[in-house]
């Protein structure tokens, strides 16, 4: 007779995902050609919203050469409490992912992925990431554990000069030809110099190899916008949402041994910092004294009607937000964009659209010209002077064109503009900004949108 086979249930630890190619296409919605840009948008998104947190205005430098991808800002410094929750896998660290609010990104994965990204192209490579902040430089290396097939992460630290800002190096192979940072350059150059177009206060430098082949001044230092630190209105969130807010908070306090109270929890949004307003809101629900937990049924789960209940009080004692209180880039700014690109300003058009249905404020920006007047002719090799398409959200581009369905018959932007004889081959250059709190995505890559 044949012997049978005991089979063993073996458990095998998922961290590995982070550092697989096939598992960071999913997480990140780009295949490997594109991880450069990725790594871009990632480390610049972060950069500018620590320089709005704290105050300044953006002073980005980015630097590629046979070391990798740096950039350099004048924030406030990442804290070490922040690389050291980078390093923990086991769960995604965000500081944006809970709030509705008009932020750059909320994944909580950006940096776990760029560890991952140069492990996953080079296993051998070693170190990945540098961050020099607060006079500490954080060395992160990485290895594979192949018998648990778990990632094995070095963090080693030391003393560096004492600075502004934060210095973020990923450490791209330099034997990659899957995702080769030469072959990347022209969109690289692009995705970057897209930033200047979407934030009126940043400065911007790039160099490549060496060569400085980008220098952005700011239009309007002094342009606000809605910051990350900036409180969030009720009018933004639908029961889900705050359900979800309530939950990750209860959650902190249980880690942190703290015992919020209702009232401080309705504190935090705007129009209802007065106590005049807290009074009425708890009044409203019953919940005066309460302490958040008190929104925890027998289930063991958050109450739903409690959730709504609070939610509408909210809504109720809180005036909408405005539209033009997210950020308006402006005319002025794109007319001095597109001065310096070279285009017939007689072309230049410009429209917004402030929007405010249901509390949701939407702020809409389109700007266009052509480049040597309508009757211009381009070499169909010069990929210079072929359509330029700038697109973002909330104030960040998109490596790819995210608005793929647009108004009520979803035609995507790229067919609207074919239609206005605007299409890919024409000497144009074409922007379109959306900035609202809520964001519809159509993929986990975050690179598609669904706007009304």
């Amino acid at each position: 007779m044949t012997a049978l086979l005991q089979r063993e249930t073996f458990r095998t630890s998922r961290l590995l995902d982070f550092f697989s190619e096939k598992e960071l296409i999913a997480q990140i919605g780009h295949q490997v050609a594109e991880w450069p840009l990725v790594a871009a948008k990632e480390l610049i998104d972060n950069a500018l919203d620590a320089c709005e947190e704290a105050g300044a205005a953006p002073r980005i430098r980015v630097t590629v050469n046979e070391h990798g991808i740096t950039v350099t800002d004048n924030g406030p410094g990442m804290p070490p409490e922040t690389v050291k929750s980078v390093l923990d896998y086991t769960v995604r660290a965000s500081s944006r992912e809970a709030y509705v609010s008009p932020t750059r990104g909320a994944q909580g994965n950006a940096l776990k992925t760029l560890i991952g990204m140069p492990f996953a192209l080079n296993p051998d490579i070693g170190a990945v990431l540098d961050i020099d902040a607060k006079g500490t430089r954080h060395v992160i290396r990485c290895a594979v554990d192949r018998i648990r097939q778990e990632p094995k992460i070095e963090h080693h630290t030391e003393a560096v000069k004492d600075g502004d800002g934060t210095d973020v190096r990923v450490r791209w192979p330099a034997d990659s030809p899957r995702s080769n940072l030469v072959d990347a350059k022209a969109r690289f150059l692009q995705i970057v110099e897209d930033y200047a177009w979407l934030n009126p206060h940043l400065s911007l430098e790039l160099e490549w190899f060496g060569e400085r082949v980008l220098t952005v001044r700011a239009t309007n230092p002094a342009w606000r916008k809605w910051r990350p630190s900036d409180t969030t209105s009720a009018h933004w969130y639908r029961p889900s949402d705050l359900e979800r807010l309530i939950a990750a908070y209860i959650a902190y306090d249980r880690d942190n041994g703290r015992a919020r109270t209702v009232r401080e929890f309705i504190a935090e949004f705007r129009g209802l910092s007065g106590t005049a307003k807290q009074k009425a809101v708890l009044n409203a629900t019953g919940l005066s004294r309460e302490p958040l937990t008190a929104f925890i049924a027998d289930s063991g789960n958050l109450d739903p009607a409690m959730v709504r209940s609070l939610l509408f009080a909210m809504q109720a004692q809180s005036r909408p937000v405005k539209p033009k209180d997210l950020g308006v880039i402006g005319e002025e700014h794109f007319r001095r964009r597109f001065e310096a690109a070279d285009c017939d300003m007689e072309t230049f058009v410009y429209g917004k659209d402030l929007d405010n249905s249901d509390g949701l404020p939407v702020v809409a920006e389109f700007a266009f010209a052509c480049r040597g007047g309508f009757d211009a002719k381009v070499d169909p090799d010069d990929a210079d002077r072929r359509r330029r398409l700038i697109t973002g959200v909330n104030w960040s581009p998109g490596i790819v064109n995210p608005f793929r369905q647009l108004g009520g018959y979803r035609e995507s932007l790229d067919s609207i503009l074919t239609a206005q004889r605007a299409a890919s081959d024409e000497p144009v250059i074409a922007v379109l900004h959306v900035a609202q709190p809520r964001v519809q995505y159509l993929d986990r890559g975050k690179s598609a949108v669904v706007t009304e």
